[in-house]
């Protein structure tokens, strides 16, 4: 056996060239956080590898995708937990990949002589999300399908070229069975091959320029060392343990999402994009009309150049956040500003209006005419009503009446909300004298002081046999 390893390992150039850069020491205490690139990039070889079983069983065309899917999860033996661990497995490589870029950001390792490991790092970032980007729409459900339509739109603002490359993304104008091909790929093939090709590069220019030290370390006077290989490699699958069980788990117990298949007619349907993408999603309300290309395109194509330049803004030595006030406290706004617009992003996509509350009480006629009202005009989007069915943008509607608010002032303010209260930023609505009292009479039905609360759904709402009860 020792003659076979010894054989092996003249052959592969064990002793000159792969041993000393195994080997090569590290400064000591790193912690943790120094296991942050090593456990990414053994998250790539996980995606790799279950993105490989999968492929053995995904048809990637319309009419099977869905199907395929179904297949995996349902008939596939551990098909469940292994789409599990892939569709987990790739929203921690997000987590992680954003997170070691961080830290590298906050601890200053992107200055010199690590300003190409940087660059490559930011590569290897977009990369992580380009897989999101091409991955969700291969289940073929209702939120893989709308979601690639409003974000394929996007490169469409894009000046000359825009139409261009819309098309080549898209194989045509529309998102189709070209388009679902595609992106299989550009998802199996062209990525993971730009992956590998950068991490490799990414680690030999990690192992040339060693591990940025922290500045505890630098000042210290004796610096504990310890090897890549075996030392930090053991601490790194530690971590990767960790986090590898955490994915396993979540395979096991949390539902992998999957909508109804694309193309289903659902007229209430929000299309919404994966959590990592949410920020952009919600960015992209703040700008409508003509200056929606400012959210899709000029604020993201500026952070990604502002990204690739931070090495060369600053000559200074110094890296820790305390040392560096003005980018630390740069990246804290991006990051309070990402994290705010997300939450918003889920907060706007969380559904609304499937439930009313009403008092546990027989409605009149004209309460149950409102209560409809309430519902066709999609009151719901702003209001609540006792905390429920609503998404909180405008006050909740129970107990107005406590209030000493009147049938005329709430359809007087209904029908225009800022002659009776400048401040308000409530839409006129266009509705009839009966409309608007009618929809007052159920808001001023809503006494939870008197009658207790029952919940109805949209489905009773709409009902016919609902309004045939007496008043």
């Amino acid at each position: 056996m020792s003659k076979l390893i010894t054989f092996l390992s003249d052959r592969l150039g064990w002793p000159q060239y792969l041993k000393p850069f195994m080997e090569k020491p590290l400064p000591g205490d790193l912690g943790w956080t120094g296991t942050l690139g090593s456990v990414c990039a053994l998250l790539f070889v996980v995606q790799a590898v279950t993105g490989m079983i999968l492929a053995f069983y995904y048809n990637a065309s319309p009419d099977q995708a869905y199907a395929s899917i179904g297949y995996i999860m349902n008939d596939v033996s551990m098909g469940g937990i292994l789409r599990g661990i892939h569709h987990w497995g790739a929203s921690a490589m997000v987590i992680l990949v954003f997170v070691h870029l961080a830290h590298n950001f906050f601890s200053g390792a992107l200055k010199a002589p690590r300003e190409v490991t940087w660059i490559v790092g930011v590569c290897l970032f977009l990369l992580t999300l380009g897989f999101g980007f091409t991955g969700y729409l291969l289940p073929w459900d209702q939120k893989a399908y709308w979601a690639t339509v409003v974000s394929t739109n996007i490169p469409k603002d894009i000046p000359l070229i825009g139409r261009f490359l819309a098309r080549l993304l898209l194989g045509g104008e529309t998102v189709s069975g070209l388009t679902l091909t595609r992106f299989y790929a550009i998802h199996t093939l062209i990525l993971p091959a730009l992956m590998a090709f950068l991490i490799a590069f990414h680690i030999y220019l990690v192992r040339l320029h060693d591990i940025s030290e922290p500045d505890s370390l630098k000042s210290s006077k004796e610096q504990k060392t310890y090897r890549f290989f075996p030392e930090h490699l053991f601490k790194c699958s530690l971590a990767f343990g960790i986090v590898f069980g955490l994915i396993f788990i979540l395979a096991i117990f949390a539902e992998v999402p999957l909508e109804k298949v694309a193309g289903t007619v659902d007229p209430a349907y929000l299309p919404r994009p994966e959590w990592y993408y949410m920020w952009l999603f919600q960015l992209l309300t703040f700008f409508p009309g003509k200056f929606e290309i400012v959210g899709s395109l000029v604020i993201p194509f500026f952070g990604i150049i502002i990204l690739f330049y931070l090495p060369f803004l600053s000559k200074t030595d110094l890296r820790g956040p305390a040392n560096r006030p003005l980018a630390t406290a740069a990246g804290v706004t991006c990051l309070v500003g990402i994290v705010y617009l997300t939450l918003m992003g889920f907060e706007g996509a969380r559904s609304y209006g499937n439930i009313i509350a009403v008092p546990d009480r027989q409605l009149t006629q004209s309460e149950q005419r409102g209560l409809r009202t309430f519902a066709e005009r999609e009151c719901g989007y702003c209001h609540h009503i006792l905390g429920r069915g609503g998404r909180i943008q405008g006050p909740d509607l129970s107990n107005v009446v406590a209030k000493d608010r009147t049938k005329d002032w709430l359809k007087k303010f209904i029908k225009d909300a800022q002659a009776v209260s400048p401040w308000s930023i409530m839409p006129k609505y266009d509705l009839s004298e009966q409309e608007l009292g009618d929809l007052a009479d159920f808001i001023l039905s809503l006494d939870f002081d008197r009658y207790s609360m029952r919940t109805i759904s949209r489905d009773e709402i709409t009902d016919k046999a609902l309004y045939k009860q007496g008043g």
